[in-house]
């Protein structure tokens, strides 16, 4: 009996041991989601542990009389302290507070015409504002300064450009590049639109166009370089995924992603190409991790993970994951850990020898409603 006893206690000591381990995993990270509705536009919020669990973080979702526009997208930025939204007409500045919880701060009315993304630079001294879009027969960035309290000052108008996605800074933050924003470029709603551009940033956060000298791969026609998603390396480089075009509103074969250089003037050299299994009738969605290393590329078939070479070449790591899911948009944390959005659910993935594991059950947040836009607060 006393043999007994002595087992159920180290039995029992195991288990709360290990269950101590399982809560007190520290937050490294906090993920915002902008939801697909109207009046007012809300904002959800899950902390993130270091063992990839996520958390709805208390008081979840938030939101503000400011994001009242009649538009089904609410769009993010995040830097340390705020967490930005609009409604695509106007723009909130959200404290955020040590356990993830958002209070209003401020809000400024952006533009007479729709916002489609927002972008802080790695300073996050600027946020950049795109709206228009080839959707709308040309687009802008409106720049703003961020002020010590989050808030937001017109600084600068950057108009006539081809696209308004999410810019892509290099890490000196001299140089941005951007594609059509994968998430809305979609051949249910607009059809397909083939641009790529480059900007340079002042140290006022004005940008200016410049040719980017981008060419195709050597072998692949113009015809057949339509860049649909680009993500920025600490290594030095930029990766750009294209495909082929049958048509105006359809791609066809799959994804190659090409992988470009970015030399001293913002120009960009060609390195090398590495052709995708994932099928190109949508965009995938491309970013790196904050080492620079590690691709994410997150679309219609899943998301596929790459490793990238300091002399620039992409190998396949692992194999895709949710192969039947078409994920929207992708991010990383400081902590190895990847999350992405389908239209209704977010997903959450860790690095383990460089490979994707999943580390928390999807949370979904309503098929009828949706997510639009996705961002992630490091604490590290």
């Amino acid at each position: 009996m006393r043999t007994i006893r002595i087992l159920v206690t180290l039995l029992l000591i195991c288990v709360s041991t290990s269950f101590a381990q399982t809560t007190s995993s520290p937050t490294v990270s906090y993920v915002y989601l902008g939801r697909r509705d109207n009046s007012p536009h809300t904002i959800h919020a899950f902390s993130l542990q270091a063992n990839g669990l996520a958390h709805v973080v208390p008081g979840s979702p938030f939101s503000a009389t400011a994001l009242n526009a009649f538009d089904g997208q609410t769009l993010l930025a995040v830097s340390t302290n705020f967490v930005y939204a609009s409604d695509t007409q106007n723009i909130a500045t959200f404290r955020r507070s040590a356990n993830g919880a958002l209070t209003f701060a401020s809000s400024v009315i952006a533009d007479e015409s729709n916002i489609d993304t927002l972008t802080l630079d790695r300073t996050a001294s600027n946020l950049y504002a795109g709206s228009g879009g080839p959707r709308l027969g040309g687009g802008k960035y409106s720049v703003f300064d961020k002020g010590t309290q989050g808030q937001l000052t017109a600084a600068s108008l950057l108009s006539g450009v081809q696209s308004d996605g999410e810019l892509q800074f290099n890490t000196s933050d001299k140089f941005a590049y951007t594609t059509d924003h994968a998430f809305l470029n979609l051949p249910e709603i607009t059809g397909q639109h083939c641009s790529f551009e480059a900007y340079s940033r002042a140290a006022d956060g004005t940008l200016s166009a410049f040719d980017p000298q981008l060419s195709p791969p050597v072998g692949v026609a113009q015809s057949d370089f339509c860049p649909a998603s680009v993500a920025s390396s600490a290594l030095g480089y930029v990766a750009i995924a294209y495909r082929t075009l049958l048509d105006f509103f359809h791609g066809t074969g799959v994804h190659t992603i090409a992988v470009y250089r970015i030399l001293t003037s913002g120009e960009l050299q060609f390195v090398s190409k590495l052709v995708t299994t994932t099928d190109a009738f949508v965009p995938v969605t491309l970013k790196f991790d904050p080492s620079g290393t590690f691709l994410a590329a997150a679309g219609r078939q899943g998301i596929q993970l790459y490793k990238l070479s300091s002399a620039g070449q992409l190998t396949k790591s692992g194999s895709p994951l949710y192969t039947h899911t078409q994920f929207r948009d992708v991010r990383w944390d400081h902590s190895n850990h990847v999350v992405t959005i389908s239209f209704a659910a977010v997903y959450f993935f860790g690095l383990k020898n460089g490979q994707l594991v999943q580390t928390s059950q999807p949370i979904n947040l309503g098929q009828f409603v949706g997510i639009s836009d996705i961002r992630v607060v490091s604490l590290q």
